[in-house]
């Protein structure tokens, strides 16, 4: 195996908890739209989070864009339970169209989320985004950066990434965001490692899903650390990776 050179992060869930931001950014576009269209229902951040790690969404517009499709078509767990591993909005759209313009889920989400960072904000609301918490360490970021090239690749735009960089208190150098790429797009990858070996440490099958596609579309190996199943947190992971190249 070639020597890793990189250490690649998925920002949110894995560098960032997003569980008051994003997770209620989605919850609360989705009721949004659901009362827009005359069928209120309070969507659980549980069956979010269960949605996203099983789908190749790419962003949460498409997150919400699909649970407002389930919630008007049936019941929203089932739908969620039921959902193929690896399906994106393409499935969705398949089965209930598109019910909701995609540019005005993006809007009311930004609004949400962003707050007074939106210029294009549909109402006046306190981003969610001032509610975010670190999870990894900046230290340790600070040591792996003196052995590896670090990078992230996340569905953030630039903005959000930057203020996700404010948050941890530390800069990547190299960054893809969903300006660039969409995961799981391989080229996503690819931009940045150009066939040099290293780790991709995410959340969802969506992470996994770009790693695979990497390999299949550019012949070259690159491994994938998802948290909650191969390693605790991305500080467990980070500490790993740097006892193997002490």
């Amino acid at each position: 195996m070639k020597e890793l050179k990189w250490l690649i992060f998925d920002v949110d869930g894995v560098l960032i908890d997003v569980s008051e931001s994003y997770d209620l950014a989605t919850k609360f576009t989705v009721e949004y739209f659901l009362k827009e269209l005359g069928r209120e229902k309070e969507i659980d951040v549980e069956i979010i989070r269960k949605l996203r790690r099983k789908g190749a969404f790419g962003d949460d517009f498409k997150v919400s864009e699909a649970l407002i499709g389930f919630a008007l078509n049936g019941n929203v767990e089932e739908f969620v339970e039921c959902f193929p591993e690896g399906e994106g909005i393409k499935w969705v759209r398949k089965r209930f169209g598109t019910i909701v313009e995609p540019d005005e889920i993006e809007r009311i989400f930004n609004t949400f989320y962003l707050g007074e960072y939106y210029k294009e904000r549909a109402f006046d609301f306190d981003g969610l985004w001032k509610k975010e918490k670190p999870i990894v360490k900046r230290e340790l970021l600070e040591r792996a950066s003196e052995k590896f090239k670090l990078a992230v690749i996340t569905g953030r735009n630039r903005l959000e990434l930057k203020l996700a960089e404010e948050l941890i208190g530390f800069h990547f150098e190299s960054a893809v965001t969903r300006e660039l790429y969409i995961k799981p797009d391989p080229k996503a990858l690819w931009h940045l490692v150009r066939g040099e070996n290293g780790v991709y440490i995410g959340d969802t099958i969506n992470d996994s899903l770009l790693v695979e596609n990497y390999k299949k579309e550019y012949g070259e190996n690159f491994e994938f650390m998802m948290i909650g199943r191969d390693v605790k947190d991305v500080n467990k992971a980070i500490e790993e990776l740097l006892g193997k190249r002490m």
